[in-house]
């Protein structure tokens, strides 16, 4: 059953066998675990997921279902970002048939930033500002905004999160849209602490990831708030402490 669900991630990256194990696993040996006649150990099976940027907690709860289309691309295009891919990211640009065509002015703006062009045109500005005066935050919303935080000038990105998060918190909304408000809280914060701000929403910020749900795929987000948490109260010791931990995990 693993050996199955490991090959409808594969085939959901476009990845060969060779791909996905290259400098990781022996080739022949992921062939039998698809197959089913192997088993991998949870180490191996650990250090596939971790090197290709799939967490293991996402990687269990889908056992026995398939992502959405639009979910695998915006992965697809977030884990390229992060790899500062731009080739990938020009690819997809191109020869994507996007359902949702801001996805495809986010691509651009990314690709952009990676090539070192920061400034917004008009129509850029235009269509990031228009998600301040959104009501629908749905998770293809959340995805978009958490890509263009950055774009934001601190005062309308105070508005733009503050606004996310009684939303989220209010509506009964599913765990994707969770996750994605929680990445957003998590970017601001990040952007708060670079630019060396201070203001009453980063520590509602910290208190939206605090009432994130006691579960795995929530523990990562839950450790980074106390190190924010840590850092807002001066406890210089304590935020280092929790920063490696982070590292190891």
């Amino acid at each position: 059953m693993i050996g199955a669900h490991l090959k409808e991630v594969r085939k959901s990256l476009h990845f060969s066998q060779e791909q996905m194990t290259e400098g990781i696993l022996d080739r022949s040996l992921y062939s039998r675990v698809e197959n089913d006649c192997s088993e991998i150990n949870v180490n191996d099976l650990v250090k596939l997921l971790h090197y290709h940027r799939i967490l293991v907690a996402d990687f269990l709860r889908g056992f026995g279902t398939t992502s959405t289309d639009i979910e695998i691309l915006q992965n697809r295009i977030t884990t390229a970002y992060l790899n500062e891919d731009v080739v990938t990211l020009q690819d997809l640009y191109i020869n994507t048939k996007f359902a949702d065509v801001r996805m495809k002015k986010v691509v651009r703006i990314l690709i952009n930033r990676l090539n070192g062009v920061n400034n917004l045109d008009e129509r850029d500005r235009e269509f990031s500002y228009s998600f301040l005066n959104e009501d629908n935050w749905n998770s293809e919303n959340l995805w978009l905004v958490l890509h263009m935080l950055d774009l934001y000038e601190l005062s309308d990105l105070k508005i733009l999160v503050e606004t996310i998060f009684h939303k989220v918190i209010r509506k009964k909304t599913n765990e994707r849209s969770m996750q994605l408000a929680a990445q957003i809280a998590l970017k601001y914060l990040e952007i708060c602490c670079k630019r060396q701000t201070k203001n009453s929403e980063i520590k509602n910020a910290i208190a939206f990831l605090q009432k994130l749900p006691k579960t795995t795929n929530f523990a990562i987000h839950r450790i980074a708030a106390e190190y924010y948490n840590r850092l807002v109260n001066h406890d210089q010791e304590g935020a280092d402490k929790i920063a490696n931990l982070l590292v190891r995990n």
